[in-house]
Order: structure tokens, then C-alpha cells, then sequence
């Protein structure tokens, strides 16, 4: 004969299951950090995984675009920084990929080197003009095909000539010492608004004793990072994931104050709470560097502090060289992340069309 299950067994199976898919479900949200390691590093990717728990783990669209969202927490023309939340580690890296990568610059080229009675030799003093960031607006130029001569659609000219005085003691060759020089009419009357110039003035090139002299042309034209580092736009471009720290139960006391003290960012404060005591709390998780001090000096993990970084949470921050304004750079290599993704698409559809004929 069989046995009916009861409702008390029936709420029991409910509520672990409720249980397991709350547990699932930190674990594909969440990295915890241990004493031992880093643990839940993957997350699943298979639609599948979690049929048995009646999770639903497929990409949804709907709810990427929902989800998703930039949050900016800093803006200058140097520097940005901004959440990226709702988004997989793989199209975030992509992401900086085009930005270190497939922004366009411009840069010096070629160096024709005149004259040079410098220490300096030729091919290393050429490189290090190379390595001289040039402040001027890509777009204007065309770009030149490897083995086409320099013009004027698509390329600019500077100049440099040095050389120090017999009786003084020794010249500095700057970057400021880069003179713009026209290569037709028609560039100088489109770019004397706006003449192309080094970002930084102050850029030593070179120190010249007396009688020694350095004349060179250098032609500057368009190109990515991905060809040289030399056309790469960002200082740094670079993610972490957000630091998520909390307290599964209280640490009060001379606790509070160790945690506290122990911690060389600053990511925990003490507050007065009553009939309590002093109390450990997170004052800035951002700071958080996941040293671990909180769980090695410290014996957090034993004290209840949870210490783990959001799968989906970004920092991302981008520092641009000068060329162009970091805020721009985000614009642009937005632009150009589209642009690769409709390339693959039309790849994706063009093999499907080709694998039906």
C-alpha cells in the first residue's frame, strides 16, 4: 500500500529547493574569496546546467538589455571610471581589447634623419620620436597604403632641428621642439585652427654638447595600437570586478577595531551602536584591493565577514595618453565595438547562406 506524502514533507522538499536554487544562484553571481583561494571562479554557461532546480540559465536578450547599465563615477578629459553592470567577463574584455587596440591616433612614422652628431643613435633616437604622443584629429587623414608616398590626405609633417653653441654647456631637445609644417595650401588653410602639436611640450628628447646638432622630417600618419603601441590611445585600460563584503553575523568590540586596523585600504570603520557596543562596518567596498589582510591577519572568516567579488559588477577605467579625451575614447571605441559585432554577424550570416546552397 502506498504511503501519501504528507504536507509537512511536501513543505520540506519545497523549501530545499528553494534552497538549493538560492544557492546556485549566489554561486554563478558571486566569486567568495577563503583563506585557501578563490572559489566559484566559472560560472555555467549551458542553458541546461540547472534544469533539475527549474532554473532557467539561457542568455536572454530582452533581459540583457533591461539588466544592463553604465554607471559613470568619474569624468575628465584624462581619466574615466564607470560600472559596467549586467555584462559577461567576455564582451567586457572585448571592450578594452578595442579600446588598447583599434581606436585610431595619430603618430610619427617615419623619421628622416638629416643630421645627427648626437650620443643618441639614429634608430633609437627615431623610436623615441615615434613614442611622442601627437594631439590631432584622426578622421582628418586618410589611411596610407604601406608602400604610398606621404601626402598631404594622409599624413602630417614636423620638423625638428637643434643644435648647441660652441661655449654653452649643453641644449635640451624637447618635444616642443617638433615644428608643424605644412604639407600643401590646402592643409595649411585646414588645419591653422587647429595645427597638429606634441600633447606634452616638456618630453626630452635629447641633450646635445656643445657643437652637436640633430636635424630630422617626421612624418606622422593614422594607425591603431594593434600595429604599434605607439598609435594606442590609453595609458591603461583595465576592469576589476566589484568587491561585495559583508558581515553573515556581527563582529563587535576589540573585534571591530582589529578588523579595522588590519586593513592597509581603509574598507572598514567602526560605528557606535546601543546596547551594542562598537560595530564593524564596510565604509567603502570600492577601496577593496582583496588582499586578504581581512582573512589572514585577521581571522574574518572564522568572525562571520564574507569577502567575494560580483560576476556581472565591473570597474572599468580608462586613462587616455592625450590625444584624445578619455570620455571620447569611450564613444568612439563603443563605435567601433559595434562595428565588429554587425562583422560578425554578417560573417555568421554569410556562412549560413553559403552552408544551405
Amino acid at each position: 500500500m502506498m504511503k501519501r506524502k504528507s504536507r509537512t514533507d511536501a513543505g520540506y522538499a519545497e523549501a530545499e529547493a528553494t534552497e538549493s536554487r538560492r544557492i546556485v544562484q549566489e554561486q554563478q553571481s558571486l566569486l567568495r574569496l577563503t583563506t585557501e583561494g578563490p572559489s566559484n571562479i566559472d560560472s555555467k554557461d549551458f542553458c541546461g546546467a540547472f534544469a533539475a532546480l527549474g532554473l532557467d540559465n539561457s542568455w536572454d536578450s530582452k533581459a540583457f538589455k533591461k539588466d544592463f547599465k553604465i554607471d559613470i563615477k568619474t569624468l575628465t578629459d584624462e581619466h574615466v571610471v564607470f560600472d559596467m553592470i549586467g555584462i559577461d567577463p567576455p564582451l567586457v574584455n572585448a571592450f578594452r581589447r578595442v579600446l588598447i587596440a583599434e581606436v585610431p591616433t595619430v603618430a610619427i612614422s617615419r623619421v628622416t634623419i638629416h643630421q645627427n652628431t648626437s650620443v643618441i643613435h639614429d634608430e633609437n633616437f627615431a623610436h623615441r620620436l615615434g613614442l611622442v604622443p601627437i594631439k590631432f584629429e584622426p578622421d582628418l587623414l586618410e589611411s596610407r597604403h604601406e608602400e604610398a608616398d606621404f601626402t598631404d590626405q594622409d599624413s602630417v609633417l614636423f620638423k625638428l632641428h637643434a643644435k648647441c653653441p660652441q661655449g654653452q654647456k649643453q641644449l635640451s631637445v624637447y618635444s616642443r621642439d617638433l615644428r608643424w609644417t605644412e604639407l600643401s595650401v590646402h592643409q595649411r588653410e585646414q588645419l591653422k585652427e587647429a595645427p597638429p602639436a606634441p600633447v606634452d611640450g616638456d618630453i626630452l628628447l635629447a641633450q646635445l654638447a656643445p657643437g652637436q646638432e640633430i636635424e630630422c622630417d617626421c612624418y606622422c600618419e593614422k594607425g591603431i595600437g594593434k600595429d604599434h603601441a605607439k598609435w594606442s590611445p590609453v595609458c591603461t585600460a583595465f576592469y576589476k570586478l566589484h568587491p561585495v563584503i559583508r558581515f553573515e553575523k556581527d563582529i563587535v568590540g576589540k573585534d571591530a577595531e582589529d578588523l579595522k586596523r588590519c586593513c592597509p585600504m581603509e574598507v572598514f570603520d567602526v560605528e557606535d551602536v546601543p546596547q551594542l557596543g562598537k560595530r564593524a562596518v564596510v565604509r567603502n567596498a570600492r577601496n577593496c584591493t582583496t588582499c586578504r589582510e581581512c582573512l589572514e591577519t585577521f581571522p574574518g572568516q572564522e568572525k562571520g565577514l564574507f569577502l567575494g567579488k560580483a560576476k556581472n559588477h565591473f570597474i572599468f577605467s580608462i586613462e587616455s595618453v592625450g590625444q584624445i579625451p578619455a570620455p571620447e575614447l569611450f564613444e568612439r571605441a563603443l563605435i567601433k565595438f559595434k562595428e565588429r559585432c554587425q562583422t560578425a554577424k554578417e560573417n555568421v550570416s554569410h556562412r549560413r547562406g553559403a552552408a544551405t546552397k
